[in-house]
Parts: structure tokens; C-alpha cells; sequence
């Protein structure tokens, strides 16, 4: 039904794992990869129905899954009838399966794989990838389970972080309060996670 398209997503995803040095599944799952090849998402609103995907996978990996997508379609010349039924069948899909969400549950979940991923050693980007949320997100995640243990080995997230002496002398300089003045005295050359994730880890000790 789908030919070759899962084998397409697949050799994409492992190149992509392999550039960045991941496990394949951190990108995306085989569940997502197969989902992807029977419903044909072919753009962000699409690709976002597919649980799984969040707008931080997006951003990062939609476009070239989209671009796959779209070459494979054309090439098997599918039928916007076909694209279309797949379309209805997904969104019909969604609102059947998808519980409501509880927010507090969900947060607290997010909190705990923070924590089992913080005990692997794991960077912030790829918290980032395996939880798909931003690099600002985690690093909220981590001062608030710095805020509830405070004894949470984290020190090899401040060795991780370019420069940070130099950032911790900054906030030293202009406080705590605002992120801004700590951006632009750095030129936007450090990142904003690295930022917020000093701040944390100060304010944490």
C-alpha cells in the first residue's frame, strides 16, 4: 500500500541519527515512521497530527520528511482521492483516540524522564529530542527539579556550558531579574538554554 515510502522515511531517519550522533527512535519512532508512510502528511498541520511529533520535531526534521513525502507521492502518482481519504481517516483517527490531557500528570511525567535522563548524563539537546520540547523547556524542567532536590547531580550540565564563568559573571553584573542584558552582552554567541541554564544552576545552590 505504501511501496517503498517507509524504507525512504527509514534510510532518512538513520543518516539524520548517524549526523547527530543519536539513536534512531530519538528522531523518530518506526511507529511514527509507519504512520508517516500510510497517512502522507504533506504539510506542518498534517505532520502535527501524528502522535509523536510536536512542534519541536517539526522545526527540526518536518521539512525534509515533507519533501521525502511529497517526491514519493509524485513518483507513485497517488491520487489526491487517495490523499485525500488518508487525510479524513487521520483527523477521524485523532479525535477518537486522543484522551483528554491532564496537564499537572503530564508535567509530572516530563519531570520524571527529565530526572532518569539527567542520572544517563544526557545534554540538554537531546533531553530536548527524546521528550520533544524546546532546550528552554528542559532547562525549566531542571530548575524545578532542582527546586524540589537540590542535591540532583547536575555538574556535568554546568561543564557542558561554554563559557560559564563568563555568563555567571554577567549575571553577578546585571542580576538575575532579566535574560536580555545577559544576551546582548554576549553578542547572541551563547545560546539562550546556556543562559537560562546558569541562572538555574546559580539560583539552585
Amino acid at each position: 500500500d505504501s511501496g517503498q515510502s517507509p524504507n525512504l522515511l527509514i534510510e532518512s531517519r538513520n543518516d539524520l541519527s548517524k549526523e547527530k550522533n543519536v539513536a534512531g527512535f530519538i528522531i523518530l519512532s518506526d511507529v511514527v515512521l509507519k504512520e508517516l508512510a500510510y497517512f502522507y502528511p504533506i504539510n506542518k498541520d498534517g505532520f502535527l497530527l501524528i502522535k509523536g511529533i510536536g512542534e519541536n520535531k517539526f522545526n527540526l526534521y518536518g521539512e525534509k520528511f515533507i519533501s521525502i513525502i511529497n517526491s514519493y507521492i509524485k513518483s507513485e502518482n497517488i491520487s489526491n482521492e487517495i490523499l485525500n481519504t488518508r487525510e479524513q481517516e487521520l483527523k477521524k483517527s485523532i479525535q477518537t483516540e486522543r484522551p483528554k490531557i491532564n496537564v499537572k500528570e503530564r508535567t509530572e511525567t516530563r519531570k520524571r524522564r527529565v530526572k532518569e535522563l539527567i542520572e544517563q548524563k544526557m545534554s540538554i539537546e537531546d533531553m530536548a529530542n527524546d521528550l520533544d520540547l524546546t532546550s528552554n523547556t528542559i532547562v525549566n524542567y531542571i530548575g524545578r527539579l532542582l527546586t524540589d532536590d537540590s542535591s540532583l547531580d547536575v555538574k556535568y550540565l554546568k561543564e557542558s556550558v561554554n563559557g560559564y564563568n563568563d555568563i555567571v559573571n554577567a549575571f553577578k553584573k546585571y542580576g538575575t531579574e532579566k535574560i536580555g542584558p545577559i544576551y546582548v552582552e554576549f553578542s547572541g554567541n551563547v545560546e539562550y538554554a546556556d543562559i537560562i541554564l546558569v541562572k538555574v544552576l546559580m539560583l539552585s545552590k
